[in-house]
């Protein structure tokens, strides 16, 4: 899918940019290691700049990219608990 999506009117301000940049690594990498590398620097800054909103603005990302066609279905975050996000991630290590 290489047809430029244009932003509707109830896109959420923080992400226009993100949705525009996400586009151009489209349409230059697809789906390929350096539209991943971009995608999680643009990833960054998006929760750099709205701390309080981080999964929220990571979810709206991840819609983007399922709406560019890079995912069949995007893979969206609920809303965790910080404190439980480690202990869950590390519950079946060894030590």
């Amino acid at each position: 899918m290489n047809a430029r999506i244009r932003r509707t009117a109830a896109m959420d301000p923080a992400l226009v940019t993100a949705w525009e940049q996400l586009q151009v690594h489209y349409d230059t990498y697809q789906n390929s290691a350096p539209f991943w590398t971009a995608y999680q620097a643009i990833q960054d800054a998006l929760t750099l700049a709205h701390p309080e909103r981080r999964i929220d603005v990571c979810n709206q990302l991840a819609t983007l990219a399922e709406q560019l066609g890079v995912v069949d279905r995007a893979q969206l975050l609920g809303e965790r608990c910080a404190e439980h996000v480690s202990e869950d991630r590390h519950a079946e290590s060894t030590p």
